[in-house]
């Protein structure tokens, strides 16, 4: 028997016994060289005939990767699409690899846009969509004014055409659309919790909308008081609602409004819900000459974006958006095989804390 068939065989085995499994990753042609005592062109034919055969999956960026997903439907397009806000924004490209990674490993190919946080646009891109015979889509659905009725039509399109959604980052109150997520509640609570071990009682929670994460957070932050036994009053929440999520073109009408409150108002440390209303707070820490953390301790969900397009050094939370994408792939690809058991539902992704230099503690000894 040829020495590459014998490999084949090998490998085929391994797959077949269940000690390399669906998704498992192999080790490269001049590793696999080295274990079975074969040049790579050995090795190289061996594997062409494996991924040919549909038992590998083979990609010059990611590798080779062991496959068992289910044979595509007669007629099925093995399309899945994906709408976000804005693949240039760092968090939601990184959601997208972890979508297009999973979804790779089962022989789907993503088609992915941004519908730039313009609720007409997004529905054109579903509408698109159904046109192309997707099998799935993932979405991050909208909750700027007039939302209801849009998001609406979009999930009756998906619904009666027969595709199966997932959203992703945020729950859609009253329905029962299954979602990924990160943990709001747990994150900002730890968050809030690390500020008050540092003595600060005068916490400000800036946020823009009542969509279901920024609420999430609002909770942790309260609970965070109430476990500490701490007194907690209204006055700590400063919402300044806006017309869109994306509050671009009312930044400068945010700011001034931000500002005059934090006149009014005696406090140590600020929590903003997301990185633009944290940066919209740095922007009146300036115009007041407020220093951060010599006078204001500041702390933000969405740190690491935060930091890495104004070159900050903020505390706060960073979201798992590659794992939030691989989840929402994973999730949606079981509803497409009909797997809808509720343990796949509704999936939370562990947060992190980043520490950086923006809190300072006022505890006197």
């Amino acid at each position: 028997m040829a020495k590459y068939t014998v490999i084949k065989e090998d490998i085929k085995r391994r797959l077949n016994s269940g000690e390399w499994t669906e998704g498992y990753r192999l080790p490269s042609s001049r590793e696999f060289a080295h274990y079975y005592e074969s040049s790579v062109n050995t090795i190289e034919k061996a594997i062409k005939e494996l991924a040919e055969e549909g038992l590998l999956i083979r990609d010059t960026r990611r590798g080779t990767f062991m496959n068992k997903g289910k044979e595509p439907l007669p007629g099925g397009s093995r399309l899945i699409a994906a709408f976000v806000f804005g693949i240039d924004n760092p968090i939601w490209a990184t959601a997208l690899r972890g979508v297009e990674d999973a979804l790779f490993l089962r022989g789907y190919q993503l088609l992915s846009s941004s519908d730039d946080r313009n609720m007409e646009k997004l529905e054109s891109l579903v509408r698109g969509a159904v046109e192309r015979k997707v099998e799935g889509v993932i979405l991050s659905p909208m909750m700027s004014h007039g939302h209801e009725e849009i998001n609406n039509r979009i999930f009756s399109m998906l619904e009666s055409n027969g595709i199966k959604h997932v959203n992703l980052d945020r729950v859609v109150y009253n329905t029962s659309i299954p979602y990924v997520t990160s943990d709001n509640i747990s994150g900002a609570y730890n968050l809030t919790k690390l500020l008050i071990a540092q003595g600060h009682r005068r916490i400000l929670f800036i946020k823009n909308s009542n969509i279901s994460t920024i609420n999430e957070r609002l909770f942790g932050f309260k609970q965070a008081f109430i476990d500490s036994e701490l007194e907690y009053s209204d006055e700590f929440e400063v919402f300044i609602s806006t017309k869109y999520e994306d509050f671009i073109d009312e930044f400068d009408a945010y700011c001034e409004v931000l500002e005059k409150k934090m006149k009014e108002m005696q406090f140590t440390a600020v929590f903003t819900a997301n990185d633009q209303i944290a940066e919209a707070a740095i922007r009146s820490f300036e115009n007041l000459n407020y220093r951060i953390p010599e006078d204001v301790s500041f702390v933000t969900y969405d740190a690491e974006n935060l930091n890495r397009r104004i070159k900050l050094n903020v505390t706060g939370v960073t979201q798992p958006f590659y794992e939030m994408g691989q989840c929402a792939a994973k999730l949606l690809l079981n509803l497409i095989d009909d797997h809808e058991n509720q343990a796949f539902y509704n999936q939370v992704c562990n947060s992190k804390i980043y520490i950086g230099k923006s809190v300072k503690s006022i505890i006197t000894k």
